[in-house]
């Protein structure tokens, strides 16, 4: 599993993921927590809808399919920052 870290609102330092609750089939309660300043915060992951239906669908799992442009490009235009690097 990829470690999920986001920015330190306190001290600007890097916040680690530790600890999931799963509250649905949709959402986690993730705990975030800052080696630096001592910083603890819960934070929430939702999945808002899809962009391709599923080829194994649950009965569970009512999400709304909401297809999208393809993406051009190497890499994932949507979730890469564009640092003003040409690949």
């Amino acid at each position: 599993m990829t470690q999920m870290k986001i920015d330190c609102p306190c001290c600007d330092g890097e916040i680690d993921a530790r600890h999931t609750e799963g509250l649905s089939g949709t959402l986690r309660r993730i705990y975030f927590v800052c080696d630096v300043c001592g910083y603890r915060t819960p934070a929430g992951l939702e999945i808002l809808f899809s962009l391709s239906a599923s080829s194994r669908p649950r009965d569970t799992a009512e999400l709304e399919v909401r297809p999208s442009p393809m993406l051009r490009g190497a890499v994932n235009a949507r979730t890469t920052l564009n640092r003003g690097n040409r690949l």
